[in-house]
Parts: structure tokens; sequence; C-alpha cells
């Protein structure tokens, strides 16, 4: 039985030192390796899919990505189920069959900026076709809260995982990110969530909420500022009939 388990740690060392290597493994070489690496781990993968040096899946089976995709350096990118028994608030303000309960889904002809970072645990996350994301964005389907929903008075609550689970509170709510809809430099976007078709969330700004098509979102909180596209004064006349 020592043997076995020395034979199963040596196989398992061999597997973390090969990803470790090709994760960092710069150039065209270092692309076609996590490629493949992650064609059969993740839920999807689509053609011609770039995946950077430094990119972290954690649970990869309940990750896809479409075609002609860029996941930039250094990004993290989370989902699968949590069965923690810790204490949950649900952000629960709109239902979208786009969205796959603990899995995050990347459309076609997206890019994932440099060092951003996608949590779908639990209640997921669903990034539209022809996705621009900015350096340093968030987006959060699952996240520790600052204190207990049940008893606000309670300090004894951090918002860390370290501490016991009983002193833990996660906020979760599916987000939606409709087609076109892209979030600039260190934007992000908070549980619960949905950003409709052709908006865009500014440089810093944080979103929570629902926003309308063709949106242009500033500010914390977000607020709507106006469109994002030029709408044509027949087309914006339809549009409130």
């Amino acid at each position: 039985m020592k043997i076995l388990k020395i034979i199963k740690y040596f196989f398992k060392a061999f597997g973390d030192l090969y990803l470790m290597i090709i994760t960092y493994w710069p150039g065209e070489l270092g692309y076609k390796l996590r490629y493949y690496y992650y064609r059969p781990k993740l839920k999807y993968l689509g053609k011609d899919v770039l995946i950077d040096v430094g990119v972290l899946f954690k649970n990869p089976e309940f990750i896809s990505i479409g075609n002609h995709c860029w996941i930039d350096r250094n990004v993290i990118i989370m989902a699968g189920e949590d069965n923690s028994n810790r204490e949950k608030h649900f952000v629960q303000r709109f239902k979208s069959d786009l969205v796959k309960k603990a899995e995050v889904i990347i459309g076609d002809n997206a890019h994932i900026g440099v060092g951003s970072i996608i949590s779908g645990i639990s209640s997921g996350v669903y990034i539209g076709n022809n996705h621009g994301m900015g350096s340093g964005c968030k987006i959060y389907a699952f996240s520790h809260h600052y204190r207990s929903m049940k008893d606000r008075k309670d300090t004894g609550f951090a918002g860390g995982t370290m501490v016991p689970q009983e002193k833990q509170c996660i906020i979760e709510g599916a987000v939606v990110l409709e087609d076109n809809a892209s979030l600039a430099t260190n934007a992000m976007v908070l549980p619960g969530t949905l950003i409709r078709k052709n908006s865009m969330l500014k440089i810093n700004s944080v979103a929570s909420g629902i926003y309308e098509e063709n949106s242009l979102i500033e500010g914390y909180p977000g607020k709507r500022i106006g469109n994002r596209f030029k709408v044509e004064q027949k087309e914006r006349t339809s549009q409130h009939e």
C-alpha cells in the first residue's frame, strides 16, 4: 500500500510539474501546449483560442470558451459547485436561459484582459459574443459578504476564506453580459447583474443591477449615463412608443 501511495504521489507531482511548465511556457509553442492540455479538461473549448501564460482555471469541467478567443496573461476563471455550509445571501433580479448554474460560459470572439478574474462559482456567469474586457476587471457571481445578513451585529463574521465557515457569509447571484457588452479597464460586475447587448461599463466603474440595451455605464454604483452607440431620431422615437 505504501508503494502504491508513493507511486501515485510521484505521478501527481509529475503532472503538477508539467502543468507549471506549460502554464508559463512563452511563445507559439506555449499556446499550443496549453490549448491541447485544456481541450479535454474544459467543458468546451472552441477553435483558434489563445490561452496565455499564467492563466488559471478552477474546476475547468464547468468552463466553456467559444471560438476565436484570447484569455490573456494571468487571468483567473473559477467555476463549480459550492457545497459548504456557509451562510448564503442570494441576489436574484432576473431570469435568463443563457446562464447555467455553477458554469462560466464565454462566447465567440472574446478577449479577457490581463489579470482579470471571473468567479462563476455556484450561480454562474455568461459572457456573450464579441466581448472585450480591459485589464484588471472583475466579475463576481460568488463572493464574500462583509457581514452576516441574519445577524448584522455579529462582529465575529469576517470576509476571508480561512475563518471558520460558520463565520462566513457568501453573496451570490448569476451574472449575464449579453453580446457586445464589454468592460473597460478595472471595471467590476457584482452578483445578480444583467448588462444587455451593445453596452459598455466604463473605467473603474462598478455594475450592480439590470442595465438596458446600448447603455454607457459609469460610476459606483454604476448608472446609465447615456447611449453607447448613437441612435437615430426615428429609432429613438419607436423605442419609446
